[in-house]
Parts: C-alpha cells; structure tokens; sequence
C-alpha cells in the first residue's frame, strides 16, 4: 500500500543543510563536483529521506515549478525577481542555486552516493539502488529538460574530475531509460540486510517495491513520449509498455511528496508565496478554463479557504500541499497520445477519458461547490467524444494533459515538444526554450555548451 509520510524535523533539517529557497548565491563553486568519499559510510535509512526531502522542496520550487509555470502561462510574475523572470529576463547568476541544488549541495551527488553504497557487493541493497536509480532518473530527467546537455558520466568525480564532460542530451536520455530499467530489475530481487528500515525512510511508498516498479514503467513512457520527434516508433513503445507492463493504475500509485504544516516543513511554493508574494494566477488560463463549459477544476486552482485568489489553490498552494513527480493522470495523457499516433482512436479515447476522470477525482471532499458541479461537468465532456480522429483530437488531449498537469514542469515540456496549447509570448523575444547555464560553470568549466534561452533542445527539433 502506498505510504506518505509528513517530513520530520529531523530530516527536515538535513534537508536544509543543502538547499535553500530562489534567493541568488552570493559565492562560486568551481565544478559540479564534491569529494564524496567523506560521506561513503552514511547507511541507506539516512540518505533515502534526505534526498526525498530534497527532491520535493527543490523540484517543488520557485527556482523549477514557479519559473517553468510562468513561462507555461499557469502563472504570471507581478513583482521582483519573479516580474523579471516573466518577461523572461533569466540570467546565469539566476539559476546558481538550483543548479548547485541538483548538483553541488546534495541532490544529484547524495543520490549518487546511494547508488554506488547500494551496488557495493560489501553493502549490496537492492532495493534501496533501485529506488536511488529511479531517483537519479528523475533528477537527470528534469536537469536536461532545463538544460539540455549536462554533466553526468564525468560528474561526482571530486578531484580527479573538477570539469566534466557535458554529456549530450541523446545519451542523458539513454542513460535515463538505462537508470530505470536497471531499477527495475534490481527491485524485483530479494531484499538484503542492508535492506533496513524502509518503511520509515521511504517517504513515497515505505519501501514498497511494487508501488516503485509502477512507478519505474510509468517513467519510461513519460521519456519515451519527450522523444517523439526523434524516435519513430515512440508511439508503439509506449503502447507496450502501458499494456504489457506494472503500470500506475490510479491515483493512488502517484509519485507525491507530501509536506506538513509547521514552519519548516511547510510547501516551497506556499512558502515563497507566503514569504513574497510575487506570483498571481494566469488569467488567460483560467479563462480558458471558463470557456471549457466552466471547468471546475477552476476552483481548485485558485480558491483559497476564505475565498481569496491565491496563487497555487486550494490543493497546491497551502502549506501542506503535496509535490507531484509523476502521476497516473500523466500516464493516461501519454497512452492517449500515443494510441491517437498510432490510429486506434478509440483507444485514445479510453486512456483520455481516464485522466481526465482520474485528474477530476483527485480533488473530491475539498470544497462544497466542486463537490456539486464536477460529475455533470465530467459526464458532459465524455459526451463529447467520439472515438474517431477528431474527437478526441491530438490538441484535445495535449489541452486537457495541460489542465490536469498543473503547475508542472511536464507541461512546459508538452509545449516545446508540440506548441499545444499556444500560448502567446509576453514580448517579442519570445518563450523561452532553455535555463541558462550557472555561472559558476560558465566561469571555470570550459566544457559548458554556448547556449542562449532561445537555443532549442535536441528533441524539439
């Protein structure tokens, strides 16, 4: 049974020992490296929570979710930093402390760290290696998704490496897919006795190996789907997977860091808007919302208790709210979409009608008047579908994969990836493609790739 459990202090403060939130560093590191040998002896039940933590305060963040949904219209700047990221004025000194979050101050290095403790025949933990690959999976994922080409195979290195190669955004993908299905294997083996104390330190699932391989298999197809304009056959893997393998097979198996109400354990995003305020809902988007016979996911994603307008809403922007890293919902878009490439339309009508039912469902028993509306909204929809070419058409599915993936980077990628939905640039420049590389790279590695916000990735083209 999938468990989340709400951050410790404790863990909480191992946490912030390595990430803090969007504020500019005020130093230069000069790699992407750490020594990790000082820290080698940390046992799995240690690291697993931290990294967890981590992940969600970081991918969780201004620094990922507050700029990337701007830039995807869920949100809009109104003030400071965030005014300027809006109208897309991102530098290199911006993106110092998120880079130094995946890399240099945990993140990508304590996981890392976990995975070579976990393969060590002296300290060999299945399990705890499986779950730091799908990790790493992730870290890696949403690095080359904001960067394009970054280190890993030279990265971790300490001093024998202080600039790594930049491995090109092809063999990160491979080395994503490699990562996962490693994973997998290595979780269906039977645990060890460096297998320890699993039901505490996992925060996702409580070590439940089943409930990772679901999410192993869902990953491989969200990579899989970014690859469409390069990989042919995008659409019949996909497939494959969503109908021979251990899937996600509903909300319950989401991948979801789940933060609590105290002080310091508190939402990133609810914290930044607490501490800030800088953000406002996208009118445009929710506009779009009320032309689509009064979504009522509206409500939702803007409501507050007392009825405010609050960035983030009621589900994802209160101080206990959770951090999606991938979600069934997400799967039913993606098996939709590739059903719909590959011609069986009434297929792609099943896997749309499930994530829009899935995403509709998750919001249950939160507020009365969604509660009352929300069955004849999602009954009206199903109505309108058919099951031939158009109906659901490619841009009905991207549009409601747009909706029910709010505020996540996903998104972002969907729109480089498609142009589904058009969005119209806030100036001339136009949306960004990329992050600028950190300084700290910019200065002292002179492997760092020339790139500029406008540089497409490799699989846009």
């Amino acid at each position: 049974m999938k468990k989340i459990n709400y951050i410790t202090i404790a863990t909480l403060i191992v946490m912030l020992l390595f990430s803090v939130t969007s504020c500019k560093k005020k130093w230069l590191d000069p790699s992407v490296n750490e020594d990790p040998n000082s820290v080698t002896d940390v046992p799995g039940f240690v690291l697993l929570p931290s990294i967890e933590a981590q992940m969600g305060y970081i991918l969780g963040g201004m620094d990922v979710v507050g700029t990337t949904s701007m830039w995807d219209q869920y949100a809009m700047g109104a003030a400071r930093q965030a005014a300027a990221i809006n109208g897309y004025i991102y530098l290199s000194s911006d993106v110092d402390n998120v880079w130094g979050s995946f890399y240099t101050q945990g993140g990508m290095m304590s996981t890392k760290i976990l995975m070579d403790k976990s393969l060590n025949p002296e300290t060999f933990s299945p399990v705890y290696g499986g779950i730091s690959k799908i990790l790493m999976a992730i870290w890696l994922g949403n690095a080359t998704d904001l960067w394009g080409d970054v280190p890993y195979s030279e990265a971790f290195m300490g001093e024998a490496n202080l600039t790594p190669k930049y491995d090109s955004q092809q063999q990160v993908y491979d080395t994503i897919q490699s990562l996962l299905s490693s994973a997998i294997n290595l979780l269906k083996q039977t645990p060890t006795a460096f297998d320890q104390q699993l039901s505490t330190s996992d925060y996702f699932f409580g070590g439940d190996t089943d409930a990772w391989i679901k999410v192993a298999w869902s990953l491989k197809a969200r990579y899989t789907l970014h690859l469409s304009n390069k990989n042919s056959t995008w659409a019949t893997d996909i497939i494959g997977i969503v109908k021979n393998q251990n899937v996600m097979a509903g909300n319950s198996d989401d991948l979801a860091f789940k933060f609590g109400t105290g002080p310091s354990v508190q939402n990133p995003m609810y914290q930044y808007e607490d501490q800030r305020g800088d953000m406002r809902n996208n009118v445009a988007f929710f506009n779009s919302l009320a032309d689509d016979n009064d979504d009522p996911r509206s409500v939702i994603y803007q409501a507050t208790p007392d009825g405010a307008d609050y960035f983030a809403g009621i589900y994802y922007g209160e101080k206990d709210s959770p951090v999606e890293l991938m979600t069934y919902s997400e799967l039913m878009f993606i098996a939709a979409e590739a059903y719909h490439q590959a011609g069986d339309y009434e297929m792609a009508k099943t896997y749309i009608i499930n994530g829009i039912t899935s995403s509709i469902e998750k919001y249950k028993n939160i507020d009365e008047h969604y509660d009352s509306v929300s069955d004849a909204w999602l009954s009206a929809k199903i109505a309108t579908y058919d099951g031939t070419e158009n109906s659901p058409s490619l841009k009905e599915i991207l549009t409601q994969k747009y909706v029910a993936d709010y505020l996540k980077p996903e998104s972002f990628v969907d729109y480089r990836r498609t142009g589904i939905p058009k969005l119209t640039p806030v100036n001339t420049r136009g949306i960004p493609n990329r992050y600028p590389y950190a300084t700290s790279e910019v200065l002292y590695n002179k492997n760092t790739p020339s790139t500029t916000l406008y540089t497409k990735m490799w699989w846009q083209k």
